[in-house]
């Protein structure tokens, strides 16, 4: 005779171990679900709070600035760095041809434009690692093809060659631009080779940390890119430091 509804088993979970079938009701199962679900949570918030109420380590000053580039602006304007001061800046090299990893570059300073371009107290510039070519009205040009307004903080300057490589290396102490023999170019216009790390720049004039934002190891590059992002975030919340 089949047992009756009251004598059958309640619903639960069934599983072996050292050799026993056992069984946990579908109740007690889903209450240590949710427990162990709580404590994961819990594990993860107070992980949060502990770091944030750690102090953090300040960033490095890499370097004081105390040269100036006079150069000329996109818009044809004379332009001197120096009138940056009491801003947070990031600056890097462009060479508008070129093949190697200044897309990179280029796309977080797009970002970094979209995400600060209202702010007064932040800025960008390109520095032209071939000027020759890359003339203001050169500049202009590609700077509306990459989505910069005129009325955006971010300059793309000109010049003088040797003034703007000495700027590079001397202030901003990055590598020295050099010239790619013949035989090692990717194409005619694959003249030059240049250091692709982004710097950020405090409102006192110091270099506070280089950033690779293109690399041949993708995890780098990315690791990298959101550090340069929370350094500039926190630069701008934090005006004294």
């Amino acid at each position: 005779m089949p047992d009756s509804p009251l004598e059958a088993s309640p619903p639960g979970i069934r599983y072996t171990s050292a050799g026993a079938d056992l069984r946990v009701s579908t109740g007690s199962w889903v209450r240590m679900v949710l427990g162990i679900g709580m404590a994961i949570a819990g594990v993860v918030v107070l992980g949060h709070y502990a770091r944030q109420a750690l102090p953090q380590a300040p960033l490095p000053v890499v370097t004081q600035i105390k040269g100036d580039l006079e150069a000329t602006e996109r818009s044809g304007q004379t332009v001197k760095l120096s009138a940056l001061r009491g801003k947070v800046t990031v600056m890097a090299c462009l060479y508008t041809v070129c093949p190697h990893g200044c897309a990179a570059v280029v796309a977080q300073m797009q970002k970094l434009n979209a995400a600060y371009r209202t702010r007064p107290d932040f800025h960008l510039v390109s520095l032209a690692v071939a000027p020759e070519r890359d003339t203001s009205g050169f500049l202009k040009a590609y700077a509306e093809g990459v989505g910069a307004r005129p009325e955006d903080p971010w300059w793309f300057v000109t010049g003088e060659q040797q003034r703007i490589w000495d700027y590079m290396t001397h202030e901003l102490q990055l590598q020295a631009p050099a010239a790619i023999p013949e035989e090692k170019r990717i194409n005619p216009l694959d003249l030059y080779e240049h250091d692709l790390r982004m710097v950020l720049i405090d409102r006192q004039g110091r270099v506070r940390g280089y950033y690779a934002v293109f690399h041949p190891q993708a995890e780098i590059a990315t690791l990298m890119t959101e550090k340069l992002g929370r350094d500039v975030q926190r630069l701008l919340d934090n005006p004294a430091e």
